[in-house]
């Protein structure tokens, strides 16, 4: 037997008048757990239907998703040409003193291989490295 839903129309194109969770998830790019937790937490208006299944209106899941769900490009902003001179500046310091500490690090992984090493020959002359 075919389930139907029901759907309304909107500037033209056919959308389901309540959404399940997964939907909502899919929806705003997130996991379902995460539209669970805002369901729970009451900051996404649900429903139960006479079958326990959650029905979330459109209208409170766009409301919800603008206010809380951020994109990745919104919370990692690309560098752009608009960024100040003090900016690149400090970013070009940032990354000379990157690399100086890059070339320190190789130099202390080759002396503490160095060492390692004359540790190891040293340690057949120990009794109790045997």
């Amino acid at each position: 037997m075919a389930r139907q839903t029901s759907c309304r129309m909107t500037d033209g194109l056919h959308t389901p008048s309540h959404m399940s969770p997964a939907q909502a998830a899919q929806a705003a790019g997130v996991s379902r757990w995460t539209v669970m937790r805002a369901i729970k937490d009451q900051l996404l208006l649900a429903t139960r239907d006479n079958r326990n299944h959650w029905r979330i209106d459109p209208e409170d899941f766009d409301r919800w998703r603008a206010s809380t769900v951020r994109t990745v490009e919104f919370a990692h902003p690309m560098h752009t040409q608009n960024d100040t001179p003090e900016t690149l500046v400090k970013v070009a310091t940032l990354e000379a003193e990157n690399g100086q500490l890059r070339e320190r690090l190789l130099e202390a992984q080759a002396d503490r291989d160095a060492w390692r090493k004359m540790a190891q020959k040293r340690r057949s002359w120990w009794p109790w490295g045997r």
